[in-house]
């Protein structure tokens, strides 16, 4: 007996629901019979005791009674699979970037379903993939004016996602305020304004909208995750440190109202993602605000303990490293090296590469006869910055010896 793996079947295609057959005719039937044919149903199946059969046979006969809707109802009966196969290219051409491709497919299937609003949307992305803003408008701003008021903020949002994903912020901003009387959801107007704001390098102007974009501290949900990832961030970068507590306070408060296991979860994946890509640039004093944050949430987590501890060392390092570039009694020669030392160890390939591109060879070749002062510099480097000069002791140490090797006795003695 042969034995092997079970084959899956694959997903059978639903097909398009027969209309006609739900209220007992064909296809062919002239549009004057389709409502002698609903009543006759109707009697058939009355609603107080078929009320399935009912709802069935009223969406069949709200879709055929209407010219329109049944000339798109038929089209979609005789293209359905074609038009699903169609769609797959045009998402295929677009992420390859075939834009002129995905446009003409996309126009096959607005001859078939020129109403299909999730088809005209897809063609407005074409058009903005495109640089063609014009194309992209004249579809999108149809769609919002054709709809009622209950749908039009989403639409204005759809708008405002597309523009901000395709990098046109000024557009976005624009945007924002023509539409700004329609907006009801006011903490998602100011929230697409920083994301306008800060892909225009306005992180000044972004950092004042931020607490509009949130609700109370005590209504946080996790759906808010991502705001204030970005307003922690928007901080580092703007160097607000007096302001960081504040922010670490309202993630403390979202963390003590989740209470489902996914959720929290995924606030612990966010700042440790944001620790690590901080850490991978050498940014480690930003990396330790994340990993702080996550072990006053996450107490009993011993990794983020010990990752913080790591961190934590670095961080001292990086900041008397800070100290010393501005310390005027040190030689810059000593300096570079050291900066040269860390990054090799902390950072990636791509910074150090950028350091040595930018390296002071002119300088560097100047100074390195100064020898007394370089050995000066390591003393310096030894007395005032202990987690500087423990981290790079070895490499310090041979800096010394080549700088005073060939200094006299008085020179030697004017070094203790």
């Amino acid at each position: 007996m042969a034995v092997g793996t079970r084959k899956r079947k694959g997903r059978k295609k639903e097909k398009v629901e027969n209309l006609y057959k739900i209220l007992g005719t064909r296809s062919n039937i002239s549009q004057d019979k389709i409502k002698e044919k609903y009543i006759e149903k109707l009697k058939e199946f009355p609603p107080e005791t078929h009320p399935e059969e009912f709802q069935e046979i009223r969406g069949a006969y709200e879709t055929l009674k209407d010219v329109k809707k049944r000339k798109q109802y038929d089209m979609l009966r005789k293209y359905g699979d074609k038009l699903e196969k169609t769609m797959e290219d045009v998402i295929f051409s677009m992420s390859i970037g075939e834009f002129e491709k995905a446009q003409t497919l996309i126009e096959y299937v607005l001859n078939i379903e020129p109403d299909n609003i999730a088809v005209k949307l897809t063609q407005a992305q074409i058009f903005l993939e495109m640089d063609n803003l014009k194309g992209f408008y004249n579809i999108i701003n149809k769609i919002i004016e054709d709809c009622d008021d209950e749908d039009m903020q989403y639409a204005i949002f759809t708008k405002l996602n597309m523009l901000l994903s395709t990098e046109y912020y000024d557009e976005a901003l624009t945007a924002l305020e023509n539409y700004k009387e329609y907006i009801t959801d006011f903490e998602k107007y100011h929230e697409y304004k920083i994301y306008a704001l800060l892909g225009l390098d306005d992180l000044i102007k972004a950092w004042g909208e931020f607490k509009n974009a949130l609700p109370h501290i005590d209504d946080l949900t996790i759906d808010n995750l991502d705001i204030l990832l970005l307003w922690l961030n928007t901080g580092i970068d703007l160097e607000k440190w007096g302001e960081i507590s504040k922010i670490k306070n309202y993630f403390l408060k979202l963390s003590r109202s989740i209470h489902d296991e996914y959720e929290l979860n995924l606030l612990y994946d966010n700042l440790l993602e944001e620790a690590e890509e901080y850490a991978d640039v050498a940014r480690f004093r930003e990396a330790d605000v994340f990993m702080q944050l996550a072990s006053e949430i996450f107490k009993n987590d011993n990794s983020i303990k010990e990752r913080r501890k790591e961190i934590q060392s670095i961080v001292k390092i990086e900041m008397e490293l800070d100290r010393s570039s501005r310390d005027r009694e040190l030689i810059p020669y000593v300096h570079v090296m050291i900066v040269d030392m860390f990054l090799k160890k902390y950072s990636t390939d791509e910074i150090y590469q950028g350091f040595l591109d930018n390296y002071p060879h002119d300088m560097m070749e100047e100074l390195k006869w100064m020898k007394e002062d370089i050995a000066h510099g390591v003393l310096r480097i030894k007395k005032k910055y202990r987690s500087l000069y423990k981290e790079f002791n070895k490499e310090l140490t041979i800096l010394f010896n080549e700088s005073t090797d060939g200094l006299n006795r008085e020179q030697r003695r004017g070094l203790r």
